[in-house]
C-alpha cells in the first residue's frame, strides 16, 4: 500500500521543525526537549478532541445521545 503523499508531507514538515527546535536550543538540549513534549502533548490532545466530537456527532446523528 502506498502512503498518502499529504500525510507524508506533514510528517516530513513536522520532522523539519523538530530539528530546527533542536538547532535553536542546541545548548539548552533540555528546552528543546520541552518544546517538542509541550508540541505533542498539545496535538495529542488536539486528536483527542476531535476525535471525541467525531463520536459525539455520530452518537447524535444514530440518536443515541441528545444534542443538548
Amino acid at each position: 500500500m502506498t502512503e498518502d503523499p499529504v500525510l507524508a508531507l506533514l510528517r516530513r514538515r513536522e520532522e523539519e521543525w523538530r530539528e530546527r527546535i533542536r538547532r535553536k536550543y542546541r545548548f539548552r538540549p533540555w528546552k528543546a526537549r520541552r518544546i517538542i513534549w509541550e508540541h505533542d502533548d498539545l496535538r495529542r490532545r488536539l486528536d483527542e478532541w476531535r476525535d471525541a466530537r467525531r463520536e459525539r456527532r455520530r452518537l447524535i446523528e444514530a440518536g443515541e445521545l441528545s444534542g443538548e
